[in-house]
Formats: structure tokens, C-alpha cells, sequence
């Protein structure tokens, strides 16, 4: 898949790529979203993205980022970086 860069996209582009995105996918059933990712994304952007949402949801049930570590064997940039996404969201 080629590659861009998101400085090379127009603000305006990006909003209206990224609401097609989300109406898509919000748009699909458990079996077809399965489907979808499946297709979709490399094996390393389904592990990617799975860690990011498993991490997530242990900050927000209390785990420690050690113990998410431990857990999910991923790197404490890892952690510091979803950590930082989820408190901004607060």
C-alpha cells in the first residue's frame, strides 16, 4: 500500500477522508467490521491497534502502566503515548 503523509493533505481533505472513514466503519456489523479490518490492515496495524485499545482500556480500569507492561509486554513509550491520548480526552 502506498504511503502519504498527512502534511501533504489539506486540513479540509483530511476532515473529509477521516468522516468518510468513521461514517464507514460505525456504519458495519461486528461480522463485517471483522471482515473489513481483516482486508484492510496488515496483521502489524490489527496488533498496533489492538494493543492501543487494550491499553486504553486497562488506564481507564486502574492499571498501572508496570502492570500493563508486564501484561501486554509493550515498551513504556507505548504506554506513556496512549496514556497521554487518554488523559487529554478527560
Amino acid at each position: 500500500m502506498a504511503k502519504i503523509l498527512p502534511s501533504s493533505l489539506s486540513a479540509q481533505s483530511k476532515k473529509e477522508l477521516l468522516k468518510d472513514f468513521y461514517d464507514f466503519v460505525s456504519s458495519l456489523n461486528r461480522k463485517e467490521a471483522e471482515e473489513f479490518f481483516h482486508e484492510f490492515l496488515t496483521e502489524s496495524e490489527k496488533i498496533i491497534l489492538s494493543r492501543r485499545l487494550k491499553i486504553t482500556k486497562m488506564l481507564l480500569q486502574g492499571f498501572t502502566q508496570v502492570a500493563i507492561r508486564k501484561k501486554l509486554g509493550v515498551g513504556v513509550s507505548t504506554v506513556q503515548f496512549v496514556r497521554r491520548l487518554v488523559k487529554n480526552k478527560r
